[in-house]
């Protein structure tokens, strides 16, 4: 008997011991002190980037943005997954108090009797035929076990922490879907002004063709030059044709985004625009300040919190299980219709737990719960990795593009002077007029080279924000009845 006592006694030591080992810690991951691409860098609070398609001072731009942030379903689908997971943790924490029912039961048993009863108190109780056994009990019922070791607390915070990861899953999920919609309405600009140009290419191209051909029959140019003509024409209609299947394909796509019938933004946006442009710096920030703004690696951050306290939760399942139970209630028991009794009772108990069979099992959730615990702090570097990236990516291509576009506003400069001088030339008599169309046609080039310019920077400006975490809230609500 003491040789029993001793081995418990070992085995609760060793489970104690094993249980107190702590969860394994993660160095916070180094940062750089400031962008490579910038040496310095204005700060800027989250909250100013909550709205950051303001900045292109386009209302139809923040009207679409506003419209897909409330009707598009990718952002009702987040919205969803946080109340699941809002209701997961109050189940958890649920966990923590006790519970209490009202159980009841009955049953009615007969037992039938072929034997001759002989006379005597059986017989006067009316039992010398078939027997009839009735019994029933009603209580309020309570039990609780008792988190003694914090176990529960553990998985609770974990809970909390998901939800968390979802709230921040869901700011990211409304962050896409304004990036798309952004870039979706430039693209769709930039096709309708590459529409316009085009067409006016295309009624160069057949002035070409005209010339060629008179210049042709005058015995100034050879049929290699018609024949050059009129295949620059055919191209440019070629090129108009396929330019209306891609804009067709960018409404119907700006429709999805914005949940609403096709053809919606093709008939709201058939009057000619501008693409919108970010006329003010955008401001960056510090490297740290990513880790408090941008969604994605909130998510990561709450998950990786949410798995060391799993991990914890693991190590306190080592330790002993305490759970009371109480009952208050009424039973009652019939015997035929002769006797019959009904009384109060109460009950108290309690129950101890201790692992030991199971030992393997779970220090193998303990380890388990460690490597997910690293796969999370893998993950969240990896993020973290690719936020400083897209950052760096994002400015890098911004002030490209900005330069690039001012060379580009340059070259057209140069276009229209030459335009302006061969135009000159003509009505001197110093320069016939395919010179004048091929100074247009210069002219037109360099508005189209403009307006390439002009969608890139639009969309680098559009990607750099979103690399800095716009669409930052401070609270993500609770789905709407309709969205249920």
């Amino acid at each position: 008997m003491r040789s029993s006592i001793v081995t418990l006694s070992g085995l609760t030591m060793a489970l104690v011991l094993g249980a107190c080992s702590s969860v394994p810690e993660h160095a916070a991951p180094e940062l750089p002190t400031q962008w490579f691409s910038r040496s310095q860098s204005e700060s800027i609070a989250p909250e100013g980037l909550a709205s950051w398609w303001q900045a292109f001072d386009d209302p139809l731009l923040a009207s679409l943005v506003t419209r897909a942030l409330q009707q598009n379903h990718d952002v009702e689908l987040a919205m969803l997954r946080v109340a699941s997971s809002r209701a997961q943790s109050r189940q958890s924490r649920a966990g923590l108090l006790p519970s209490i029912d009202l159980p009841g039961s009955a049953s009615r048993q007969r037992i039938e009797n072929d034997r001759d009863v002989p006379p005597g108190l059986l017989r006067d109780l009316g039992l010398d035929d078939d027997i009839r056994i009735e019994t029933w009990e009603l209580a309020l019922q309570a039990s609780w076990e008792l988190d003694l070791f914090g176990a529960t607390r553990a998985r609770s915070q974990a809970a909390q922490q998901q939800v968390r990861s979802a709230e921040a899953e869901a700011i990211a999920a409304r962050l896409a879907v304004a990036a798309n919609t952004a870039q979706a309405y430039v693209q769709l600009r930039a096709l309708q002004n590459q529409r316009e140009l085009l067409t006016e290419g295309i009624d160069l191209a057949a002035q070409l063709q005209r010339i060629a051909g008179l210049l042709f029959d005058a015995g100034e140019v050879t049929r290699l030059d018609v024949e050059s003509a009129a295949a620059e024409h055919a191209t440019l209609q070629a090129d108009l044709s396929e330019l209306e299947i891609n804009l067709a394909q960018a409404s119907l796509a700006l429709d999805t985004l914005l949940a609403q019938p096709p053809g919606s933004s093709a008939r709201e946006l058939s009057a000619h625009g501008t693409i919108p442009l970010a006329s003010r710096p955008i401001p960056a920030g510090q490297p740290v300040d990513l880790l408090r703004r941008r969604p994605d690696l909130i998510a990561e951050a709450a998950r990786l919190d949410a798995t060391a306290l799993q991990s914890l939760a693991a190590r306190r399942d080592l330790f002993p299980t305490l759970a009371v139970q109480a009952a208050l209630g009424r039973s009652g028991m019939a015997l035929n219709d002769q006797l019959s009794s009904v009384s109060n009772f109460t009950r108290l108990g309690a129950t101890l737990g201790l692992p030991i069979f199971d030992f393997g099992r779970r220090r193998a959730a303990i380890e388990m719960a460690d490597v997910a615990g690293e796969t999370r702090y893998v993950a969240y570097r990896q993020s973290l990795g690719d936020a400083l990236e897209q950052v760096e990516q994002g400015l890098t291509a911004v002030d490209g593009q900005r330069r690039r576009l001012q060379a580009l506003q340059r070259v057209l400069e140069h276009y229209q002077r030459t335009h302006e001088l061969a135009q000159t030339s003509y009505r001197l008599g110093e320069a016939n007029l395919q010179d004048v169309l091929n100074a247009q046609r210069g002219l037109l080039q360099g508005r189209q080279q403009r307006l390439a310019g002009r969608t890139a920077l639009a969309t680098a400006q559009v990607a750099l924000f979103v690399a800095l975490g716009g669409g930052w809230e401070a609270k993500v609500e609770e789905p709407t009845t309709a969205a249920r």
